[in-house]
């Protein structure tokens, strides 16, 4: 009887195996907000590889532990590169934050100062508020001559900007502009953007407003455009891929797959910095105070 229950617990630690090697290579067809869901919680479903792995091992069971062995290989294959640092040292000549402020912050100014001491020569800020709008004034007029704030959405930039305008994407109130700005090379084009929220059922304003944006960016006949902004869809949705051939600065040039919310303790990364015509040097992160978001850096090369 104990060797038959060995041999079931066995054949069930592979079988779990086997649905979750098949969720790694199938999971695009799941439909609608679970497909959405399961894909933002992707990269977390690998952390049941080591746990599968360690029963099929104390189990002795070679077959279980070779089948265990195919999920690793799908979340490898998928985030393997993911984990490898990625940055060039090569030059920069911009570079870029952005960060939800969060409208309920109760450290505005503490949060803009650890961003600023990144010295990005531009920064966009998320979640406006009549209070910490003041704060973000007093807080960057000095190092930032430039900025152009259209609803909730702004942007703070050391470089002249021209061509500011707000962008409809289709919410109902404005939560997106754009500006360009000028480099040595050429001017470069920024959209700044606060994408309408995704939650569980309830995706398709967030979807409607991807959308909306990806359409306004690809009628850009600009050789340099920047995407920046919480976009409120995470790297591995599968919603993501509709700003191709926009190029994510953290797959780019990150270390890690460099999380942003929550603050506290990231799961996944709605905040994102996406380019074109130029070359991503480095990305990365940093915390800023009483944000329940964490600012989302790159720099590049604007040749």
């Amino acid at each position: 009887m104990r060797n038959r229950r060995w041999r079931v617990g066995s054949a069930v630690t592979a079988a779990i195996a086997v649905a979750l090697a098949g969720t790694f290579a199938l999971h695009r067809l799941v439909p609608g907000w679970v497909g959405t869901a399961l894909d933002s919680g992707l990269p977390w479903l690998g952390l049941l590889v080591p746990a599968l792995l360690g029963v099929a091992a104390l189990r002795r069971s070679i077959r279980s532990f070779a089948v265990c062995l195919l999920p690793a290989l799908f979340w490898a294959a998928m985030f393997g590169p993911v984990l490898l640092p990625r940055a060039d040292e090569g030059p920069h000549n911009l570079r870029i934050a952005t960060l939800n402020l969060g409208a309920g912050n109760p450290r505005p100014a503490d949060a803009l100062r650890v961003v600023v001491e990144a010295e990005p020569d531009v920064l966009v800020l998320q979640e406006l508020t009549a209070a910490n709008l003041i704060a973000a004034n007093e807080a960057l007029g000095r190092r930032y001559a430039y900025h152009d704030v259209t609803g909730t959405v702004g942007l703070w930039s050391t470089l002249p900007l021209t061509e500011t305008a707000p962008v409809d994407i289709g919410i109902g109130w404005t939560r997106a502009l754009r500006v360009t700005v000028p480099t040595a090379d050429g001017p470069v084009r920024i959209y700044a953007a606060h994408l309408a929220s995704a939650r569980p059922a309830e995706t398709e304003e967030r979807d409607q407003t991807l959308v909306a944006l990806a359409e306004a960016v690809a009628a850009d006949e600009s050789p340099r455009v920047l995407v920046a902004g919480d976009l409120n869809t995470a790297t591995t949705d599968r919603r993501f891929r509709t700003f191709e051939p926009l190029r994510d600065t953290q797959q780019e040039a990150g270390s890690g797959f460099g999380f942003t919310w929550p603050a506290e303790l990231p799961v996944m990364r709605p905040d994102h910095i996406l380019q074109r015509g130029m070359t991503t040097q480095r990305s990365w992160v940093l915390r800023a105070p009483g944000s329940d978001h964490r600012a989302a850096l790159a720099e590049l090369n604007t040749k």
